[in-house]
């Protein structure tokens, strides 16, 4: 696990230093630095160690040193890729997965990485063509991003390594607010790739290859999607069996480490099927690790504990006393763009009480995205029963049941479920997925926030109206599962969005700000693809979300847990909103500069900042939490000119 990066065109040490430097808390651990004799080219490389502790270090290059590589992230299969290598006679120096990469791309050329089962973000230089190749894993677990001038090419594990490389530039560029991206930011809460929330700057895609000749991105293209059909026919007892064995599989291969190994282990079934499988089978005694809180609705140290001493782990538990007011500044940049996933604040907390005990931690994420796991694919599943309701009779009808139905006051109640489920069905495909899956800022609501804002506007016309809805981000996936059945079609369209441009970066993210590597073996491909091709209803038959891990689940985890309601990363947002977090809300939310004052009206931002509008709780925290999270962004982390 590491931080890369690297120059093309005025490649010098101390811009190769610049950017390695602030990649710092990815890899304490080493450094590389390395620039080509025969070209303007060099990497930056910061390692967390993990295989080979004493050689692997980056860049790693292959028998003549003319192809050279700098690697982040993890080759789970890479013992059985080296003993292929070495059968057809290359000479491998180390025993770190990155030399696999080297002779890969010798033997296949850029298909090398469909041979790859892991998670990555591969910069390997070509000095023969000079020709650089740039990839990322298939899930879009680690990050990798990009930028041009008139010269010379950037890249870098993290945006704030690529703006390190950038002031260094011939000609140093200013970075602009890119307003589109802005715009999808408050319907989403997160900036999907291959946007950034800068103009200057773009990010590599889910399972997306690169090359670049002459310091100019010459082709882009996707080795790699998820598909749903065919079908493969089978029961779900037959199911259950090969999940069984697929999952047995990948979190044994994710035990591979020269460092020891842990789990977050929370009191869910995901984590709790990993940990459990993972006690059976590494070589020692298990770590696993588990926050808690005094709150009890949000605790989960009791039903942690019951899988520790089922499988007698190391367990530690940490309790946590949220500093929300102190560390919400730190933990906001740390993502170097807008990010308004609340989970991001128990994330950051797990990861830095894990790292006192391990550098390296298995959890369950991917489980509720590949099992349907969340109430929506329930909602979907409702949603084929009454699809003789969905055209544009139906719609009203349901629309008009919505408008009378009073505003729900919990959260996680059936009748917000019932409410929710009403004002999705009321609408088309597109919007009711963003209602079913996030429920921020329409595309009416962001227009009612902009109006008559202070700034930019030209000619009486706002920055927001130069922009395109949100609906664009979702109608391709929602094409490319037309014809599967509403459950896949939700569950292939929150893979494509929502887990990578959401959760696995809020993982990345919290992960490596404590030098520690998150491995998640439901999000192995192999057993991706396997799942995805199951029936839908062998995945979700009725109303009870995540059957098959469910059902699996009695085969290692205690009744208590299996029973338990979903509670996930869950902060107690609201109270925070209206108690601790109160006067940041409003000294931020309600500034008369920066870029909220800028870009949106004052009269909305005081309604919304006092609770009105008309939004039952949920959404009311959640709409305000997406501005206090750019708010705070723009403060914090901006770059000024």
């Amino acid at each position: 696990m590491c931080g890369i990066a690297g120059i093309w065109g005025n490649a010098r040490t101390p811009q190769l230093r610049a950017m390695a430097d602030a990649l710092r808390h990815r890899g304490p651990d080493d450094e590389g630095l390395w620039i080509s004799p025969r070209a303007d080219f060099g990497f930056a490389q910061r390692r967390l160690s993990i295989i080979d502790l004493g050689g692997g270090h980056q860049p790693i290059f292959n028998e003549t040193g003319r192809i050279a590589v700098v690697f982040n992230g993890e080759i789970y299969n890479y013992k059985e890729l080296r003993a292929e290598l070495l059968k057809r006679g290359h000479v491998l120096k180390t025993e770190s997965d990155t030399e696999c990469i080297v002779h890969l791309y010798e033997d296949h050329g850029a298909d090398f990485v469909s041979h790859l089962r892991g998670m990555f973000a591969i910069a390997l230089w070509d000095d023969d063509k000079q020709e650089l190749l740039l990839a990322r894993d298939r899930a879009g677990k680690k990050p990798l991003y990009v930028a041009q001038t008139a010269g010379e090419f950037y890249f870098g594990s993290e945006i704030k390594s690529v703006v390190a490389g950038l002031r260094t530039a011939t000609s140093p560029p200013a970075l602009t607010i890119d307003d589109q991206t802005l715009s999808d930011y408050l319907a989403w809460g997160e900036i999907h790739a291959p946007a950034t929330i800068y103009n200057e700057i773009r990010s590599l895609e889910p399972a997306e290859l690169v090359v670049v000749r002459d310091r100019r991105i010459r082709q882009r293209s996707h080795y790699w999607q998820l598909e749903m059909l065919p079908k493969t026919p089978l029961n779900p007892h037959d199911a259950l069996q090969r999940v069984d064995q697929l999952v047995r599989e990948a979190v044994t291969l994710r035990l591979r480490s020269d460092v020891p190994v842990g789990t977050f282990l929370s009191g869910g079934i995901d984590s709790g099927i990993v940990t459990a499988i993972a006690a059976e089978n590494y070589p020692g005694r298990l770590i696993t690790v588990t926050i808690g809180v005094e709150d009890d609705a949000f605790d989960e140290r009791p039903l942690a504990r019951l899988v520790a001493q089922r499988y007698n782990t190391q367990h530690h538990e940490v309790l946590v006393r949220p500093d929300v007011v102190n560390d919400l500044p730190k933990i906001a940049a740390a993502y170097d763009q807008p990010f308004a996933g609340p989970s991001c604040i128990p994330s950051y907390y797990v990861a830095r009480a894990a790292r006192q005990f391990v550098k390296v931690v298995l959890n369950g994420d991917g489980g509720d995205e590949v099992f349907a796991g969340y109430r929506r694919y329930v909602a979907a599943r409702l949603n084929r029963w009454l699809q003789a309701t969905d055209n544009p009779v139906g719609r009203p009808l349901w629309r008009a049941l919505a408008a009378v139905m009073p505003t729900p006051r919990e959260y996680r109640s059936g009748y917000a479920f019932a409410h929710r489920f009403a004002r999705g069905m009321g609408l088309d495909p597109v919007q009711r997925y963003l209602t079913w899956s996030l429920d921020l800022l329409s595309d009416d609501e962001k227009r009612e926030m902009c109006a008559a804002a202070n700034g930019h506007v030209a000619s009486g016309e706002s920055w927001l109206q130069r922009t395109l809805s949100a609906d664009r981000l979702i109608a391709p996936f929602v094409q490319r599962f037309a014809a599967c059945g509403p459950v896949d079609r939700m569950l292939g369209t929150d893979f494509s969005t929502i887990l990578p441009h959401e959760l696995l970066v809020k993982m990345d993210i919290a992960c490596m700000a404590h030098s520690l590597e998150a491995r998640s073996p439901l999000l192995d491909h192999v057993l991706i693809e396997h799942v995805a091709r199951f029936p839908e209803h062998v995945k979700l038959a009725g109303t009870r979300t995540k059957p098959l891990l469910r059902t699996l689940s009695r085969r290692y985890l205690p009744e208590s847990i299996r029973s338990a309601p979903k509670r996930g990363f869950e902060v107690p947002l609201l109270r925070w909103l209206r108690g601790d977090l109160r006067p940041m809300c409003e000294d931020i939310l309600l500034s008369r500069s920066g870029l909220l004052a800028e870009r949106f009206q004052r009269a909305a931002r005081e309604r919304l900042v006092r609770g009105g509008d008309g939004l039952d709780p949920r959404r009311w925290s959640r709409r305000v939490w997406t501005l206090l999270m750019l708010g705070i962004w723009d403060a914090q982390v901006r770059p000024r000119a």
